[in-house]
């Protein structure tokens, strides 16, 4: 996932914009989509995974490692929300931008 995302700032940034027109927006738009679904469920595989640890007693950070496990887990929870809002946005944005052409 992270180099697709330095693939798309490659296409966005730098001295020479390589953007095209509205076909080339849609395509970034789209992989941004494609990665921001998954990110709910990778949000999720860590939350749990530090459940479990913490479970099993293999975190240890005192008296506090339960707060702290659950405090964790809910941040990880509403990113997971946050993406799924962020990847519905975007799949909008793309949606949108079918209806844009390029000047001739």
């Amino acid at each position: 996932m992270a180099d697709g995302a330095g693939a798309l700032c490659r296409l966005t940034l730098g001295p020479q914009d390589r953007l095209r027109g509205p076909a080339d927006v849609s395509d970034v738009v789209a992989g941004l989509s494609a990665a921001a679904s998954l990110l709910p469920q990778l949000f999720g595989q860590l939350a749990a995974f530090l459940e479990v640890e913490y479970v099993k007693g293999a975190i240890a950070a005192g008296p506090a490692a339960g707060p702290k496990v659950r405090a964790i887990s809910d941040a990880l929870h509403r990113a997971g929300l946050d993406a799924e809002a962020m990847a519905a946005a975007l799949a909008t944005a793309r949606e949108e931008i079918t209806h844009l052409q390029a000047d001739a």
